[in-house]
């Protein structure tokens, strides 16, 4: 419509050149302006330089972002996502393919599985006797145990234990993956920490139905008679019962990866194992708010710290915490 001129009253229309602001034309100006300022690169190439000589060797040994930043934040001076997006931007030698798995769960629903008998060694151990036991004693101590292979015929094998408590990590190494081996890992694991702080630290054992795990008795009563700890055994086709251990497990398989030969990668002893156990329990995890196990080991439990240096297992400094194969080479 014709525009009335303020400056020229006497007259029905202006021909002069006018600006007309229309709001939510200059607001979408204004976000795309704001989103525009924040993309790209706004650091210095001699700068970028100096942090890809930070990351890259780190990330070479299998360390994420979050690891390194509990070391060199400062360092570094910017944020995670930030160095994400700069990862994202090709900005520096190491690429995406360079980082640590990021591992995405898909949702787990209970199975109705209908056994054809309950066997003895379950009987009282089920997973909803588990949740039993632990509404009575909610403070007691849990340890996730599992085994981890890649040929179930000639092995090797590596039974994990997971205290709860800590996010801690002890391994411990098989040429052969039955009941009596099982049994005299739990045995080890005894031995290293002594009668006491293993009553106190491994109340209660939860693990799968793997046949390896069926000497029930014998690995929850002592030979004189005593209660070692309690066992219980998660529903079948139900791993997410004990999802902690299978979590770190994905830690466990970067230096173990599937689908080779572990003899030939170098796992080839105890020695080698403890090895595993000391460089992920170094590790500096984002919901431990940046601790390692051992730190928080040490916090809580300093008598079971000084145990498992002891026995030979041993924080590593950050810088040199791997999780790469070739750390099980001499």
């Amino acid at each position: 419509p014709p525009y009335v001129c303020t400056c020229c009253p006497e007259e029905k229309t202006c021909k002069r050149n006018h600006a007309y602001y229309t709001a939510h034309r200059a607001h979408a100006e204004y976000i795309k302006e704001l989103s525009t300022s924040r993309k790209g690169i706004r650091t210095n190439p001699e700068r970028l330089m100096e942090i890809n000589d930070i990351l890259a060797p780190l990330i070479n040994k299998g360390q994420s972002i979050n690891h390194i930043f509990a070391s060199h934040a400062d360092e570094i001076g910017l944020s995670e996502k930030t160095i994400y997006n700069y990862i994202d931007m090709n900005a520096f030698h190491i690429r995406n393919i360079d980082l640590p798995k990021k591992v995405r769960y898909r949702q787990r629903h209970p199975h109705d599985v209908v056994m054809k008998m309950d066997y003895q060694y379950r009987k009282g151990r089920t997973y909803t006797d588990f949740t039993s036991f632990m509404e009575q004693n909610p403070n007691a101590s849990i340890v996730e145990m599992d085994t981890v292979y890649n040929d179930v015929s000639n092995g090797p094998f590596i039974q994990t234990f997971k205290f709860m408590k800590y996010d801690l990590l002890i391994c411990v190494f098989h040429l052969v993956k039955d009941t009596g081996h099982m049994r005299l890992g739990i045995l080890l694991l005894e031995s290293i920490l002594g009668e006491e702080i293993f009553n106190r630290e491994v109340m209660v054992i939860k693990t799968d139905r793997g046949s390896e795990f069926t000497l029930g008795d014998e690995i929850e009563l002592r030979e004189n008679g005593s209660r070692r700890t309690r066992i219980f055994y998660c529903d079948p086709m139900a791993s997410y019962q004990k999802g902690s251990i299978e979590n770190i497990h994905e830690m466990l398989r970067q230096i173990c990866p599937k689908n080779c030969d572990l003899y030939a990668l170098g796992l080839t002893s105890q020695v080698k194992a403890d090895r595993i156990s000391s460089h992920i329990n170094s590790y500096p995890k984002e919901k431990l708010n940046g601790k390692t196990s051992f730190q928080l080991l040490e916090f809580f439990s300093p008598d079971m710290a000084q145990k498992l240096y002891d026995y030979g297992l041993h924080a590593i400094d950050p810088d040199h915490v791997t999780l790469k194969p070739f750390i099980l080479k001499d």
